[in-house]
């Protein structure tokens, strides 16, 4: 019986996920090959993630986050001269680090599509 428990109590531990709540940040060279740096505050509830993702000029609502197991993605919403931009981000938490990509959501399909940018985030 008592295993039965352990088992149980161990399933819905697990069953959550990893926990990313706090800060992370990380970089990647943007399309013209600049360092372009990320920080965003996670702020997990169960399976949904929430928080803010912050730049040079701005910081933004994360929208639609979850946590699945290790895998996690959400939506940003950014917005530069009347231009929305939707951006995806998903990722992956391995060995203390999130393995995180992002790419462009809607708008006009470009003759030849952008690779997904990789972003290795690292918990402060």
């Amino acid at each position: 019986m008592l295993k039965a428990v352990a088992s149980l109590l161990l399933a819905a531990a697990t069953a959550h996920g990893a926990d990313v709540s706090g800060i992370w940040t990380g970089s990647t060279a943007d399309r013209n090959g600049d360092l372009q740096d990320f920080s965003f505050r996670f702020e997990q509830h169960d399976e949904i993630l929430g928080g803010k993702m912050y730049g040079d000029n701005e910081s933004v609502l994360l929208a639609d986050g979850r946590v699945s197991g290790n895998s996690i993605s959400f939506m940003v919403t950014t917005e530069l001269n009347g231009s929305i931009t939707k951006t995806l981000f998903t990722g992956t938490l391995t060995n203390g680090e999130i393995q995180m990509t992002r790419g462009r959501v809607g708008g006009p399909k470009p003759e030849k599509p952008a690779p997904k940018q990789t972003i290795v985030l690292k918990r402060l």
